[in-house]
């Protein structure tokens, strides 16, 4: 008996054929309409994953490449940084090279002005001496004269310039 009292039969064939016929209908219905949509679905899955393979691949070569191109770089590290050395080592020394050259020519150019200007002064130290030289022997002829004339050479010379200016005019 059951819980309800009701008593149990056990299910024969028939009682098995309707749902398996129902089932087999539903199975033929699904089939018949989403072959096309999971069949679509499936391929282009399949290409999805066709293609992102062959971009892991080609990730993995790259990768490679760039490993391979990374330790030829580092291996020529110390090779580039003794090029790198020698280069600086070559500039630098022209460089002194174009200093000292620009320096000799400032100082020679720096000699120039000097000497001009040493000719210049000493000239210019000529002229002055020669002019108080000058001014210094004026001074002593005037004080010479006044002291070698008398009253007399004084009236004399007045009298010599008047007749002089006066036959001029």
């Amino acid at each position: 008996m059951t819980e309800h009292g009701a008593p149990q039969v056990a299910p024969g064939p028939s009682d098995l054929l309707w749902p398996a016929l129902n089932f087999i209908i539903f199975v033929a219905v699904l089939v018949r309409f989403l072959r096309g949509p999971t069949g679509e679905y499936f391929r282009a899955r399949t290409a999805r994953l066709r293609k992102a393979l062959q971009a892991g691949a080609r990730a993995r070569e790259e990768a490679a490449a760039l490993r391979a191109t990374l330790a030829r770089d580092i291996a020529a590290l110390p090779a580039l940084r003794e090029q790198l050395r020698a280069d600086m080592r070559s500039a630098a020394e022209l460089e002194a090279a174009n200093l000292v050259a620009s320096g000799g020519k400032a100082a020679d150019r720096i000699r120039s002005d000097a000497r001009v200007l040493a000719e210049q002064e000493l000239s210019a130290a000529r002229q002055a001496l020669r002019a108080e030289t000058i001014e210094e022997a004026v001074q002593q002829a005037s004080v010479l004269i006044r002291r070698a004339l008398g009253p007399e050479d004084q009236q004399r010379f007045v009298r010599v310039f008047v007749t002089g200016a006066g036959g001029a005019s």
